[in-house]
């Protein structure tokens, strides 16, 4: 059986990638050229590319049982995909409210209608929204992959304790070289 690959990409969007964004984390200053770069590679290898785009109403933010800083409102560039990825008619955009990609979206459901039981997760943040991510992909049986160089946080060390412990438990995590030749090879 072939099988069907998604690069989830999460959270690249105005208000965490800009410097005028209202949570900028500048380790995606280096994240969202290597995130693009792989997004090219992944391509070639029929690679479904998936952006999700966090995105959420005042009122989300006011009846949240934790209170977060607000940011990534609905109707705001904050909550845009950095339009430096280059968003292409096939790829997908998928809204998402909570930390995980897969909580009350289509993801799961888009996976599935394309056959895709393989993911691979970058984007921001790790120990938020890609680790919920690959928490729920964990929960939902799908082979998730994540590659380090890909993946970021506030700092390189919270950064590598997530990492390690969902490389331990949840997915794979290896280089982004790593995945491209695995894919190249077939054996991801």
């Amino acid at each position: 059986m072939n099988k069907k690959y998604a690069l989830i990409v999460v959270d690249m969007v105005y208000d965490f990638t800009d410097p005028n964004g209202k949570i900028f984390y500048p380790l995606n200053v280096d994240l969202l050229p290597k995130i693009k770069d792989f997004i090219a590679e992944v391509r070639k290898y029929g690679v479904q590319i998936i952006y999700m785009q966090h995105s959420v109403t005042k009122k989300m933010l006011e009846d949240s049982p934790k209170k977060t800083r607000e940011c990534c409102l609905v109707g705001t560039k904050g909550e845009q995909i950095d339009e430096r990825l280059e968003i292409r008619p096939e790829d997908l955009v998928i809204k998402k409210h909570k930390y995980s990609s897969f909580f009350e979206t289509g993801l799961d459901q888009e996976l599935k209608n394309r056959g895709i039981d393989h993911i691979i997760v970058a984007g921001t943040k790790t120990n938020n929204c890609v680790f919920a991510t690959v928490l729920d992909a964990y929960n939902l049986n799908y082979h998730a992959f994540v590659p380090k160089e890909l993946v970021g946080t506030t700092d390189y060390e919270t950064n590598g304790v997530y990492l390690r412990d969902m490389g331990k438990y949840l997915c794979e995590v290896m280089s982004d070289q790593e995945i491209l030749t695995r894919l190249q090879e077939g054996t991801l």
